[in-house]
């Protein structure tokens, strides 16, 4: 039997290139998050009903902090215009009451083939 991934999320690295994790195998979403980035504190970026951006909280203030051009596309696409994202981001999803969730196929399909970029997606 194999083991189906309970949360799924992309995590899109420094050099644009997203791939498909698990939130839900390790102990908490939160413990999941932090390894994903690679990071002690982290922070959400709510992009839409369906969409959230999980960045380095300290990320922008690190001396070789590096900006995400993708994962700041994204955001941008999504109304997020305020400010470059820094370092790996990772893009789930939350329930009704904030919990994080897996992305919808769709959402992440959009995410895995750039066509979130267009902002097509996020009225999915």
């Amino acid at each position: 039997m194999s083991e189906q991934m309970q949360v799924q999320a992309v995590r899109v690295g420094l050099n644009g290139s997203p791939e498909v994790i698990d939130l839900g195998a390790g102990e908490s979403a939160g413990a999941a998050i932090r390894a994903a980035i690679g990071c002690r504190w982290f922070d959400v970026v709510r992009l839409g009903p369906d969409l959230d951006m999980w960045v380095d909280d300290e990320g922008a203030t690190l001396a070789d902090a590096r900006v995400n051009v993708t994962a700041t596309m994204i955001a941008r696409v999504h109304g997020a215009i305020w400010q470059p994202f820094c370092g790996v981001a990772v893009f789930a999803a939350h329930d009704g009451r904030g919990a994080t969730v897996g992305l919808s196929e769709d959402v992440k399909d959009a995410l895995l083939s750039g066509a979130i970029l267009t902002g097509t997606a996020a009225s999915r």
